[in-house]
């Protein structure tokens, strides 16, 4: 009997953890010459006519689902443009002297660097420079059918890598663990 309420445990903390987890997503962040007027975002300083690159495009829009991991890795040095992930901006300053309560996690300026947001509560956040107008983005994250947190975690940390990529445990990897486990109780 210890055996199967074991089982039963572990079978809904994985079910749990499928249902709550969401994608990595990971971006290699670099400073792009753009056109002001034209590449350039909304509100860029023309004096920079340069701006945040995520995989080689200038300042994209994101969309992501509530739960997903959003990490910048920082590629080269940024001494006067920090960047920042935000809550309460306002376009086009897309983070610009944002406060520390809507600033989700340290700004970064050196490459190697990375910054990491988790966002559990749909709504509109941003990336940008904490300096400058006009460097950045928005980050648009839409509520899924299985989420339901309301607050976000976020860190900065040192890189160790990354390749850009989403992930989600499939239902395929829960059946996988539980075959073997069911093995071991009735066997």
């Amino acid at each position: 009997m210890a055996r199967l309420s074991t089982l039963l445990f572990v079978m809904l903390a994985i079910i749990v953890f499928i249902s709550v987890s969401g994608n990595n997503v990971t971006y290699s962040v670099t400073f792009l010459a753009c056109v002001p007027g034209s590449t350039c975002p909304q509100g860029n300083p023309s004096n920079f006519n340069a701006t945040f690159a995520l995989n080689g495009t200038i300042s994209p829009n994101l969309t992501l689902n509530v739960g997903d991991r959003l990490e910048f890795d920082l590629a080269v040095n940024v001494s006067i443009h920090p960047l920042t992930i935000c809550q309460n901006s306002t376009v086009p300053s897309f983070c610009q002297g944002v406060t520390n309560i809507s600033q989700l996690g340290n700004s970064i300026t050196l490459a190697g660097t990375n910054i990491s947001v988790t966002f559990t509560t749909a709504g509109i956040y941003y990336y940008g420079c904490h300096n400058h107008p006009g460097m950045g983005a928005t980050i648009n994250v839409v509520q899924t059918a299985t989420s339901t947190s309301s607050s976000v975690t976020n860190s900065s940390s040192t890189s160790t890598g990354g390749s850009g990529d989403g992930h989600k445990l499939s239902a395929s990897l829960l059946f996988i663990a539980i075959i073997p486990l069911l093995t071991i109780i009735f066997i």
